[in-house]
């Protein structure tokens, strides 16, 4: 039986596992942070930790990743705000057949 909250369900459903999608995507990508800086730290010139770290960071590959790293993750806040969104939706249609069918039991 199909109810007028079935289309929105739908979305939700949808928009539920592209987020998960790009949450993952997001995670693995920070899980790598750690060992992608530590390669180029130990990799780099320097007498200190503190040159070295800096010598890393100011190559290509850290700007690289620090630019994949960002857009993963608001790629994952942007699906997040959408997922919110249709939610809020959701609620407004429920709240609405909720109140509806209260005002038609009234008027019987």
């Amino acid at each position: 039986m199909k109810t007028p909250l079935d289309p929105i369900i739908e979305a939700l459903s949808k928009q539920n596992a592209t987020t998960a999608r790009a949450r993952h995507a997001y995670l693995e990508k920070e899980a790598e942070r750690k060992t992608f800086e530590s390669r180029l730290i130990q990799a780099a010139d320097g007498k200190s930790q503190a040159e070295k770290q800096m010598n890393a960071q100011a190559t290509k590959e850290w700007e690289a990743f620090a630019k994949a790293l960002a857009r993963l993750e608001s790629v994952y806040e942007f699906e997040k705000f959408k997922l919110t969104i249709l939610d809020k939706e959701y609620q407004a249609q429920y709240l609405e057949i909720k109140e509806n069918g209260k005002q038609i039991a009234r008027g019987a």
